[in-house]
């Protein structure tokens, strides 16, 4: 071998290896492949806190080998299989440039035409320095969804975690969407970020404080870490959209502020509490509040204080604790509204309005490296999340901000990964029953109604109104064509019944049960949730 080469393959795994984004993206299944060792029962890591900090775990991640003989191999192999297309990693400036796609075709049982999603866009991220990280992304759609998302979009006006869609060709959308932040740490106590982009409070599939499910929003956000504390402070911009509330064309706007404190009693045992309040103001005539600014304060005499038809508080608790390497059971608990003493009497008063999550995960089921599995259950009360005046709800652009469902539902998750080399395995299945509004009633699941059209004050129960039993498979084959991008050939079979009364629901969800079947090249990217 040229004794000059040496030194180029002693360097390589740094050139090739090395991470510099101050982010994750937030993507359930690449987070099983890159985050799995966090588990283990010995690490104090704030796992509930996402996208999580790449720099604060990069000290934590185990040893990868490297396969020298990669850089023997052509550029193009290299390019297609291994690497990101641009990669510049100096002393005091990276940069990663990577195309994103999703070429997908399906068939849908009792429908004629193929559906499809054709997606391509870019995602450019790099580091100026040692204290400043940036990323930037834009996609373009157009797609032929399965006849519910179809429909959702017909109701809602929007593409599900998308903003809003045009018409494209028969019965096909056109729809796009930007994200990007910048981040500067100047130390190890402090981080702040501005972005465009999505946030995630907890350990589960969902969440019931804060989620990705819904559109970007613009945010700004602080983080604070010391001892065994991690202490966030969120601000964001939302958007309500609905034609009735515009302002000489524009959308309504309306803001979120938000506390996450963590606390890792011990290298088990998680602590986490949470409280957020969206203000404003239908007519938008009013300025923000300063006391909305305050990052050290409780959001209930902020509430008051400002007029509690200006502001929507919600409280949250969360708590983890990991069982054993790997292993870890978690909850969450999220109070909208409640009077002690309704919620003693057992009459099933409307003012209860919260929400729980109780589940438990294993990142090495039954010792088998790389099977992962989840047992999640969900609920919330009727008219959780809702607000007197709808512009204070906690949604945006006609989406949720927590969960997808709503409100007024149980839900049920199994889901199972087997991840080995580049091949990935996974199923979910989902069962719920959720409560839907009969014609002209509000009986709690709806978001975008205000809880002084509900239907009763006492006996409110967890779906009520009309009764809709949903279940949900998903069985998906995939191989990584591109660990570096995420770029993955994928194969898979879903099938979904959802089954209610449509003559009496103004759900937007006809009854009907479909199989779907799909195949395709996809960038692996953010979540996208179509299990609804």
């Amino acid at each position: 071998m040229n004794k000059a080469f040496l030194p180029v393959l002693l360097l390589a795994p740094s050139l090739l290896l090395s991470q510099y984004q101050y982010r994750y993206q937030l993507n359930h299944l690449k987070n099983i492949r890159q985050q799995a060792f966090l588990y283990q029962k010995d690490l104090n890591v704030h796992t509930s806190i996402r996208p999580l900090d790449n720099w604060e775990i990069d000290s934590l991640k185990p040893k990868v080998s490297f396969d020298r003989i990669l850089l023997l191999k052509p550029w193009w192999h290299r390019k297609l299989f291994e690497e990101n297309l641009v990669y510049i990693n100096k002393s005091d400036f990276s940069l990663t440039i990577d195309p994103v796609v999703n070429f997908q075709l399906g068939a849908e049982s009792g429908e004629d035409d193929f559906r499809y999603i054709n997606t391509r866009g870019f995602i450019v991220e790099g580091r100026i320095g040692q204290k400043f990280t940036f990323y930037s992304s834009f996609l373009e759609n157009q797609a032929r969804f399965p006849l519910h998302v179809a429909e959702f979009i017909g109701n809602k006006g929007v593409v599900p975690g998308y903003n809003i869609s045009r018409d494209f060709g028969d019965n096909g959308f056109d729809y796009g969407i930007a994200s990007g932040e910048i981040s500067y740490t100047p130390n190890r106590f402090f981080s702040f970020t501005l972005g465009q982009g999505r946030n995630f409070f907890g350990e589960g599939y969902r969440s019931m404080l804060i989620s990705d499910v819904g559109f970007n929003y613009p945010f700004f956000r602080i983080e604070t870490s010391f001892w065994k504390i991690k202490y966030v402070n969120l601000w964001a911009q939302l958007y309500d959209i609905r034609p009735e509330i515009e302002n000489s064309g524009a959308y309504a706007r309306k803001y979120l502020s938000s506390h996450y404190l963590s606390i890792n009693i011990n290298k088990r045992l998680n602590l986490s509490f949470f409280e957020a309040i969206v203000i404003g103001d239908t007519l938008q005539q009013r300025g923000l509040d300063a006391s909305f600014l305050n990052p050290v304060i409780f959001y209930r005499p902020v509430e008051f204080a400002v007029g509690s038809r200006q502001g929507n508080a919600l409280l949250g608790f969360g708590a983890s604790y990991k069982l054993f390497d790997f292993n870890q059971i978690y909850g969450q608990f999220v109070l909208d509204e409640f009077s002690f003493e309704s919620l003693t009497n057992g009459q099933g008063s409307w003012v209860n309005k919260y929400g729980w999550q109780i589940g438990i995960k294993d990142y090495q089921t039954l010792g088998v490296k790389g099977l992962f599995t989840r047992l999640e259950y969900n609920a919330a009360r009727p008219y959780t999340y809702s607000h007197k005046v709808v512009l204070t709800n906690y949604g945006h652009y006609n989406q949720a901000l927590a969960h997808p469902w709503g409100a007024n539902f149980h839900e049920l998750i199994l889901q199972s990964v087997f991840q080995y080399n580049r091949w990935e395995l996974e199923w979910k299945l989902i069962y719920g029953a959720r409560g839907l509004d009969t014609n002209n009633s509000n009986w709690g699941s709806e978001l975008y109604i205000s809880y002084q059209e509900r239907e009763q004050d006492l006996n409110n129960e967890i779906a009520q109104g009309l009764r809709a039993d949903f279940l949900y498979s998903l069985l998906r084959v995939g191989w990584m064509m591109n660990p570096a991008t995420g770029l993955k050939i994928e194969a898979g079979w879903q099938y979904r019944g959802f089954i209610n009364d449509i003559s009496v629901a103004t759900s937007p969800f006809s009854s009907v049960t479909s199989h779907y079947f799909f195949a395709g090249l996809r960038t692996e990217f953010f979540n996208r949730y179509y299990d609804f």
